[in-house]
């Protein structure tokens, strides 16, 4: 019970709020016109995917975390692309596209706080420029939104 207090607590609340309103707008977005229950069912995939690798990482006691590398990103950004084009389940395209969202703002947060996120490539073998690291974020925000937008069609 410690860890999911942990877990809630750990989240800074401005995640949780900028998840919970792209949730809202995917919803309204796609099930405005036609409802259905798989709109409750995307919402409730997203706000698990909200907490899923932060819950990891305390679960598994990972330090660092993989969660939290470019090459897991790059990997999950190919896995998020086929959930969401090929799964007709809604709840894992919710999850996969909270999760992708919670990965975005880890990295804007410490770019925010430390003007790069040179943690996220620990496990590529040399030094990457600033402006690189830049350069992948913003790719990466664009992939992120190309996935929601063929989620939304």
């Amino acid at each position: 019970m410690d860890n999911v207090k942990a877990v809630l607590r750990q989240k800074p609340r401005i995640f949780v709020y900028i998840s919970l309103i792209y949730l809202l707008i995917i919803v309204l977005a796609k099930w405005v016109l036609h409802p259905s229950l798989d709109a409750l069912w995307f919402f409730a995939g997203g706000a698990l995917g909200i907490y899923f690798l932060d819950a990891a990482e305390i679960f598994f006691a990972l330090n660092p975390s993989p969660f939290r590398s470019v090459v897991f990103g790059a990997l999950f950004a190919a896995v998020a692309f086929f959930v969401v084009t090929s799964s007709t389940g809604t709840i894992g395209s919710g999850l996969v596209l909270s999760l992708y969202l919670q990965m975005l703002l880890w990295q804007i947060g410490e770019w925010k706080v430390t003007g790069n996120v040179n943690s996220w490539y620990r496990m590529v073998a040399g030094p990457v420029s600033p402006s690189s690291q830049r350069l992948i974020l913003i790719v990466s925000a664009v992939v992120f939104l190309t996935e929601t937008l063929i989620f939304i069609r």
